[in-house]
């Protein structure tokens, strides 16, 4: 992985490959575009010539290391990385990692307050309502969205993913009660194959996936 201003040396590696005796159809370079950074709602200006950068030690100080690869991993290789600082410092669930994390401690409390399992089916007794159908489907999304991001070097479509997860969750939540009602069993399922998704896409973007918020 090389930077924008790096298209000049990109093919170094394929030769210097060939030198050594390795294959040079096996080395693939990825050149990432430039990350902008805004506070304040002002872009920071940052110049190498001048001294002003910002380090990654720095960012990852000011806004945790969950958010840093959150945001960096955000975007594409053909893509400009836009990070609002001031958003990924916070902590309310506008901000997307923080939203994400939320839905999986979320469902752990859920899952806290649960009784033991029993056994029992957790096959649905009655109709599904459209948002444990939603659920159901995004989260059977999974394998696929991981294969195609592996194939096609975006690991962007995760985070992605991982959003779009939570929206449902967070939509079935507020509709549906899950302990105490006659779907409990089957809603219980759900939200433990909810959490499992989420907290693997967490993991493939190197965030945690908190119990407890």
């Amino acid at each position: 992985m090389l930077g924008a201003d790096h298209h000049g040396t990109r093919n170094w590696y394929a030769a210097v490959a060939r030198m050594l005796g390795y294959d040079p159809e096996r080395i693939e370079v990825l050149i990432y575009q430039l990350v902008h950074l805004t506070s304040g709602g002002q872009q920071r200006k940052m110049s190498k010539r001048r001294g002003d950068v910002v380090f990654l030690e720095e960012f990852m100080d000011e806004v945790g290391v969950d958010a840093a690869r959150w945001y960096l991993v955000n975007r594409g290789p053909d893509q400009t990385i836009e990070i609002d600082v001031d958003l990924a410092a916070e902590r309310s669930q506008k901000n997307p990692v923080y939203y994400v994390q939320y839905a999986h401690a979320r469902i752990a409390g859920i899952l806290r307050n649960a009784p033991r399992e029993s056994g029992e089916s957790v096959l649905p007794t009655q109709p599904q309502a459209s948002e444990e159908r939603d659920l159901i489907k995004r989260l059977l999304e999974f394998p696929v969205v991981v294969a195609e991001a592996t194939q096609r070097r975006g690991p962007q479509a995760i985070p992605v993913y991982a959003i779009r997860v939570a929206d449902d969750f967070h939509r079935f939540y507020h509709e549906h009660r899950v302990l105490g009602s006659d779907a409990e069993a089957f809603r219980l399922a759900l939200v433990r194959a909810a959490q499992n998704v989420i907290a693997r896409s967490l993991d493939l973007v190197g965030v945690e996936a908190p119990k407890r918020m």
